[in-house]
């Protein structure tokens, strides 16, 4: 691979659970924060606009005050994430499989961020998970790999 972008798809991390502001942010707070860290990734970037539509289509749960909590922000982040690899309504059984298995978002969150880093990192590592990390793990590598192909695309036309 060519050390010149696979070095943004190395260095791509998306932030801890605790990282993730615990005070509300409004709608363009919450689109400049989710974007700060797919900066190296334009395709993938999310506008206030998408978010609405997200939660007029119950993907995250009813919004308070015009304000964004830890929760709708980090499942924010996975829609977002995910909408790369998979459609909408795959995305909305996955969210409503969590909820029907009473799963943390925190858990899962923390979950697909540790996968995630092992897939960017190109670890070695053999995936051994669980069957419930399993889909996880398919995500977090479908994404690194859509990551590869894009700045891979990037490069041949410059």
């Amino acid at each position: 691979m060519n050390k010149e972008f696979t070095h943004s798809i190395e260095t791509f991390v998306i932030p801890a659970w605790q990282e993730i502001p615990e005070i509300g942010l409004y709608l363009d707070q919450v689109a400049r924060y989710i974007n700060s860290f797919l900066a190296e990734f334009e395709e993938m970037k999310v506008t206030p606009s998408m978010i609405s539509n997200y939660a007029k289509q119950k993907l995250i749960s009813r919004v308070n005050k015009k304000t964004y909590t830890r929760q709708q922000i980090a499942t924010l982040i996975l829609v977002v994430l995910f909408k790369n690899v998979t459609s909408i309504d795959h995305i909305r059984t996955f969210l409503q499989l969590m909820e029907q298995q009473n799963m943390e978002t925190e858990t899962v969150y923390e979950q697909f961020r540790s996968i995630l880093l092992s897939t960017t990192s190109r670890s070695e590592n053999v995936f051994r998970q669980s069957a419930d990390d399993e889909l996880l793990s398919a995500i977090a590598i479908a994404l690194t790999k859509k990551m590869y192909v894009e700045k891979a695309f990037e490069a041949m036309k410059a």
